[in-house]
């Protein structure tokens, strides 16, 4: 919008006296907004505070509480029950992350246009929670885990979006670090508050959910997000399917760095999707302990992740070279989870979790770094970071697809072939750390 002279800027809340002539310029409806509103003591706490409490939440039922109520399901279809949700939540979220993100941008509500999601996603946990509980076959199984990343999803994208519309690019460094850490710190309290209760299903789905729920609606409340009153878009059919393309030949640099990504997230995902299972089926562990099992791996490698990560971030700033680390550490990776394949006992699993958190640490430090310098448009990077994030997702669905097929080789009296799982994961990582080495304009 433009400043005519002598006139203050136009905002969805009346004029705002500070802008007059001397700062003549033109004003994106955000700017004029951000400019209007004055964010509340504590913003960027509260929205962590969101944030971890959704992760905890989803989180928690990933790495354990799905696993305990498929086995109580049914013990000898527990994994096939874990690929089926795993799979149609992974595609719910490949859709649901723009969907959500469309209609909030698009909702002129007078309770805003991002509260009414975060509500939404809070009514989503407290509804996926007691269908998981009280599931008494798959199908409410399913519904539970669609509901629970629903909320999620909800959570997600609402805060996002509110750091963007509330925070100026040069202020938003420390706030986006802490949003990214708190799906790791959502984890850690999601495990730590389970601890105690063993399988107590009600106590280990209720509290994560209830810090969810918690964090999601303290923010609704504080957060000042009056109706926005600028025109809504026009709706096009044509552009909205073209948030989720990138010409692959035209900008093969990123083709790649997508490729890349995908598979080295899928052999996390195999690892991170099926511990649980594998630790009750394969390492026999009681499902009275499985919780302070898992908690435990949260922390081996949450601790080594966030250890090396700045380390490397800095050597290889120095070096001002991304794609030999990337490389190595998918190569990292696939050892770990090939060590995981071997595990005898749980101490051994740990050894090759720490190996795990150490590949992600040199990993997570450097590539998201060579990601933005091949991005299609750097002066309008949201797009393309939006479908990078697909990468991130993608593999859970994959790799749910492709998990009963591995699981079977050579199944019998022992169990499902978990060590088949893990090896195509190492394989997949590897895979992903040579396709970086095609990408060019970066080193």
């Amino acid at each position: 919008m433009t400043i005519p002279k002598d006139v203050p800027a136009a905002t969805p809340f009346g004029a705002t006296p500070a802008i007059t002539t001397d700062t003549l310029r033109e004003l994106t409806p955000t700017e004029a907004f951000r400019q209007s509103v004055k964010r509340p003591r504590g913003f960027t706490f509260f929205l962590v505070l969101a944030m971890v409490g959704a992760a905890a939440a989803q989180m928690s039922a990933a790495l354990l509480t799905l696993t305990l109520k498929a086995t109580e399901i049914d013990a000898a279809t527990a994994t096939t029950t874990i690929s089926i949700s795993s799979a149609v939540a992974g595609i719910l979220t490949l859709f649901a992350l723009p969907i959500v993100g469309t209609l909030s941008d698009r909702t002129r509500s007078r309770f805003g246009r991002r509260r009414p999601y975060l509500v939404v996603g809070a009514i989503a946990f407290v509804l996926g929670a007691i269908l998981l509980v009280t599931a008494p076959n798959v199908p409410v199984f399913v519904a539970a885990h669609l509901l629970i990343t629903t909320g999620f999803v909800a959570a997600n994208v609402t805060v996002m979006a509110l750091l963007t519309d509330q925070l100026p690019a040069d202020q938003r460094g420390v706030a986006t670090a802490l949003v990214s850490m708190s799906t790791p710190i959502g984890a850690l309290f999601g495990m730590a508050v389970a601890v105690p209760f063993g399988q107590q299903l009600l106590p280990l789905v209720g509290i994560p959910t209830a810090l969810a729920v918690i964090g999601m609606l303290v923010l609704a409340v504080v957060v000042r997000d009056p109706r926005w009153e600028f025109p809504q878009p026009p709706f096009d059919l044509r552009a909205a399917l073209r948030v989720f393309w990138v010409n692959p030949l035209k900008h093969s640099a990123f083709t790649w760095v997508f490729t890349s990504r995908m598979l080295v997230f899928s052999g996390v995902a195999a690892l991170n999707g099926y511990q649980a299972i594998y630790l009750l089926q394969k390492l026999h562990m009681e499902p009275a302990g499985l919780g302070t099992a898992i908690l435990l791996t949260v922390v081996v490698n949450l601790g080594i992740t966030m250890l090396v990560a700045p380390l490397v971030g800095k050597l290889s700033d120095r070096l001002g070279v991304r794609k030999p680390f990337i490389l190595v550490a998918a190569v990292i990776l696939a050892v770990g989870l090939v060590l995981a394949s071997l595990a005898p006992d749980f101490g051994f699993y740990l050894v090759a979790c720490t190996v795990v958190g150490l590949g992600q640490g040199v990993y997570f430090a450097v590539e998201l770094v060579l990601a933005t310098q091949v991005l299609p448009d750097p002066d309008n990077p949201a797009k393309d970071l939006g479908i990078l994030k697909i990468a991130d997702n993608l593999p859970v669905t994959i790799v749910a697809a492709a998990a009963p097929a591995l699981l079977a080789i050579g199944a019998g009296p022992a169990g499902p072939n978990f060590a088949a799982l893990f090896i195509a994961g190492a394989i997949a990582a590897v895979i992903g750390g040579l396709v970086i080495l095609f990408v060019r304009g970066a080193r």
